[in-house]
């Protein structure tokens, strides 16, 4: 059976890259599930939605009273690749937090981006981020461990764009492409560009009207948004999107992988249809269609903002959607809600999961929840003042861990394992205790590569300081019992 060892490890990788964010919730659910009352959670513990108890909701931050600790925005990732680290904002500076525990690391107050939500985690590698700074016009590649800057182009050289324009990158949107490789950005409202990393060429998009926006790359980095309309890697014009106005969105891909757009209309598009909390558009045949229509979900919600950055997840085609509503008493359908779709090329199911409890009263654009899907889709990070007794005091970060991710984090043995290990997230040393038998362990990376084994008879400790952060698996044996086990090894 060892043979087969590696194998089982991928499977259960590759079970959870797949993961059925679905699991626990009701498809196009158009049941009233009103909002009730539930008391604030403490730093870092949580709470089950009552609405929604497949849900764990964990606050994550603690900010003092008047201040806020949020999400980005919601076309940003907060999580890195392997989701160990995780980004929120809040006291002027971006803060790092470990991605599984959510315990504080350091505020970034070496890193000056030209705006606060143009902070890229690099889509493969867990240590990079990318950021144009802001005094220099520097392209810059960031290692968050080491602190070292490495700079790959100066925008303002290549661009030759004045030294009175400023250089800066979307307006809503703010995104790179998937493979990390495709950045764009405007000089002042005149000129608009994209630099490919990976060849050192930039490309100045044919555009009349820049309209005070950059067109931002869909996932593929072979097609742009710009002002509902979509333009080629030549930065030349191919097509308009059935859109009204430009709302709240998002790039991201549907589930059969193509590039896509996702937003709010609250009007139906120039060719009729297309109009909901969110719409659906296909970037490649400019199709799109609502998945939330109308005549099931009322008319689209006031305070909208979609995530679609579930990069990690090979079904593809998740968004996450919060919705702050215009009665705010989480009452009617989607108000207040916290939402998931699946979206497919002309149809999606949709997910409803818990409340997010938040408003804009006190705090404005800071109280809006901006839910951020994570690289698995497991989980969903959103902003609130948890709106009720305490509404107003500040507004803190918390993330929505999903049934998915509760069972992906449960041993994968279905009988009581004979082995426990802890602590888990580990940092330094993993504990084994169980069988007094001496037994041998085996520890895999997440693509099921064989890092280190042997065997024990007493001390029943293992050091995992040299490994990198992110997730592994260990597989423990005695002359009877054979169990797997998930692991988050911390920074």
């Amino acid at each position: 059976m060892k043979n087969f060892i590696p194998l089982l490890i991928l499977i259960l990788v590759q079970s959870m890259a797949a993961q059925d964010l679905s699991q626990g919730y009701i498809a196009n659910d158009l049941e009233q599930h009103p909002m009730q009352a539930l008391a604030k959670p403490d730093y870092l513990m949580s709470v089950a939605d009552p609405s929604f108890p497949n849900t764990s909701i964990r606050r994550i931050s603690e900010a003092a009273p008047g201040n806020f600790m949020v999400p980005m925005y919601s076309t940003i990732q907060s999580w890195n690749a392997n989701e160990s680290l995780l980004l929120v904002y809040g006291g002027g500076i971006h803060q790092l937090l470990d991605g599984s525990d959510y315990s504080f690391i350091r505020g970034l107050t070496d890193i000056n981006p030209d705006d606060l939500e143009a902070v890229f985690w690099h889509f493969n590698d867990p240590n990079i981020l990318f950021y144009m700074d802001n005094s220099t016009d520097d392209l810059i590649s960031y290692n968050v461990n080491t602190q070292v800057k490495t700079t790959l182009a100066n925008m303002r050289a290549l661009s030759g764009c004045p030294n009175s324009s400023s250089l800066t990158g979307g307006n809503d949107l703010q995104m790179m492409s998937w493979d990390s490789d495709v950045f764009s950005f405007r000089c002042g409202n005149t000129n608009a560009f994209y630099y490919r990393i990976s060849t050192g060429v930039l490309t100045e998009f044919n555009i009349s009207d820049i309209n005070f926006m950059a067109p931002m790359p869909f996932p593929s980095g072979e097609l742009f948004y710009h002002n509902q309309s979509i333009y080629d890697t030549d930065g030349n014009f191919i097509r308009n999107l059935n859109l009204n106005a430009n709302e709240h969105s998002c790039l991201g891909r549907l589930s059969n992988g193509d590039d896509a757009y996702f937003a709010i209309s609250f009007e139906e598009g120039p060719s009729g249809g297309c109009q909901g909390t969110l719409v659906a558009h296909n970037a490649t045949t400019g199709d799109c269609f609502s998945v939330t229509p109308v005549t099931d979900y009322a008319y689209p919600k006031s305070g909208t903002h979609m995530s679609s950055l579930a990069h990690k997840n090979t079904e593809g085609g998740w968004v996450a959607v919060s919705s702050i509503g215009f009665e705010q008493d989480g009452v009617q359908i989607l108000d207040q809600e916290l939402f998931l779709a699946k979206v497919n090329e002309f149809d999606a199911n949709v997910y409803r999961v818990a409340h997010h409890r938040s408003d804009e009263d006190e705090f404005d654009y800071w109280g809006e929840p901006h839910v951020t899907i994570s690289p698995s889709g497991t989980r969903l990070l959103f902003g609130s003042d948890w709106s009720g007794k305490e509404d107003g005091v500040s507004v803190d970060s918390y993330v929505a861990e999903l049934n998915a991710y509760t069972l992906s984090t449960q041993d994968f043995e279905s009988n009581q394992p004979a082995f426990t290990i802890y602590p888990n997230p580990v940092q330094g040393t993993l504990n084994i205790s169980g069988e007094n038998s001496p037994f041998s362990f085996i520890i895999y990376s997440v693509i099921g590569k064989k890092i280190n084994q042997s065997t024990f008879t007493d001390n029943k400790t293992i050091d995992v300081s040299n490994l990198q952060a992110g997730v592994y698996f260990i597989t423990i044996s005695n002359h009877s019992t054979q169990n797997t086990y998930k692991f988050i090894k911390k920074q």
